[in-house]
């Protein structure tokens, strides 16, 4: 568990160094709010298709080829990133990267080959902080690479030293992770009949209570989308923040995200149950998207962004643990590459969203969007049976 951390905290610290950048970056080949957030998107994009694909993969031939072979093509993607200088080769990049990124079901069923139902919601906490650690690190590093002003920002040099840390992380996979799956049950996987996504798709969605998780994390990432992919730009046009400035925010997110679940994740399960923290994370975020949305101030962006760090620490770990309970031991890298998948065609339409609705409707308009789309979800969430 402890290599699987370091390594997932790697991979995150490189993704985590281009957050700040990547919106002035495309901006800078000439796109608008709506093209670049539609960028930003690709990522996901790319995650859609591959997450249900590497999930399968890791059930049948192990965990650990997934992880390596997905972690070097990252690095790969990141030195695609540094080398572009038009708007078609960033977008060539970005949607290799999210195929590589859709490795996510993979880790996710790592964790549960090595939990009990008991702990698995403790084992996706330590994935959620190495998640936020990678944020911790990786936007402040960006942040100071990238430099304070938008007009001179450096791009290149935030995305090599990506490429590096990320290579580095492929190496640990290859030389110190141990594969999860025993050989035999690898081989029986492979024996088992193929099932279409369609059929995936419709055996989830049958099951009420794993259809409703399915929907609520949709409409939750979605709203995480919209925030995540405009954030960066209603900070230049309200407050004047630039890379670093914007970096320092994120790495702050991050800091909340760990010590919730480093530390905290355990006994807040154990005390209130995965459901409870799900449906308190939902109240969060909701505060701190419509507190966003009101913002005109600096200590008035850190009372909502530190309400969307808490809720965005309890959601990932306890929303996770669910769906992988509600999985047979059979099928968790499917189950869980399906849930990724919902998740990746959220990050697909929030930023196709976000960037439209600044534009049209204003700097904060995305973000009382969000607020509005956890409603149904948490009516939804409530109502579901344990």
């Amino acid at each position: 568990m402890a290599i699987l951390f370091t390594i997932i905290f790697m991979d995150l610290v490189g993704f985590g160094l281009l957050i700040p950048l990547l919106p002035f970056y495309v901006q800078r080949v000439g796109a608008g709010p709506e093209i670049i957030t539609l960028v930003l998107g690709l990522y996901s994009v790319g995650q859609l298709v591959a997450a249900p694909v590497w999930g399968r993969l890791s059930d049948s031939f192990g965990r650990k080829p997934v992880l390596a072979l997905t972690s070097f093509g990252l690095a790969l993607s990141y030195i695609m990133l540094a080398t572009a200088d038009n708007l078609t080769w960033l977008i060539v990049a970005r949607l290799f990267g999210g195929v590589m990124a859709g490795n996510i079901a993979a880790a996710q069923a790592y964790i549960s080959d090595t939990t009990t139902r008991e702990t698995r919601a403790k084992g996706m906490g330590l994935l959620g902080a190495a998640f936020g650690l990678g944020f911790i690190v990786g936007p402040g590093i960006g942040g100071v690479l990238g430099g304070h002003d938008v007009a001179t920002a450096d791009f290149a040099t935030p995305a090599l030293v990506a490429a590096g840390i990320t290579f580095v992380a492929a190496m640990g996979v290859v030389l110190f992770l141990k594969e999860s799956l025993a050989p035999d049950i690898r081989a029986a996987r492979r024996q088992q009949p193929r099932v279409s996504l369609r059929e995936k798709l419709r055996t989830t969605f049958a099951r009420k209570s794993l259809a409703i998780l399915v929907t609520v994390s949709f409409l939750t990432v979605t709203a995480w989308a919209l925030f995540e992919t405009v954030f960066a730009l209603w900070a230049n046009a309200t407050l004047t923040y630039g890379p670093f400035q914007i970096g320092t925010v994120l790495t702050v997110m991050g800091v909340i995200g760990v010590l919730i679940q480093g530390g905290a994740i355990g006994p807040l399960t154990r005390r209130l149950g995965e459901k409870r923290l799900a449906i308190a994370a939902l109240i969060f975020l909701g505060v701190g998207y419509a507190a966003l949305c009101l913002a005109t101030r600096v200590p008035e962006m850190w009372a909502a962004v530190t309400l969307l760090g808490i809720g965005s620490a309890l959601f990932t770990p306890s929303m996770s643990s669910l769906v992988s309970k509600e999985a047979g031991e059979h099928e968790q890298g499917a189950v869980l590459g399906v849930y990724q998948g919902a998740t990746a065609l959220s990050r697909v339409i929030g930023p196709a969203l976000s960037g439209l609705v600044f534009a049209r409707l204003g700097a904060g308009a995305p973000f009382l969007l969000a607020a509005f789309l956890l409603a149904p979800g948490l009516v939804l969430l409530c109502a579901r049976r344990p």
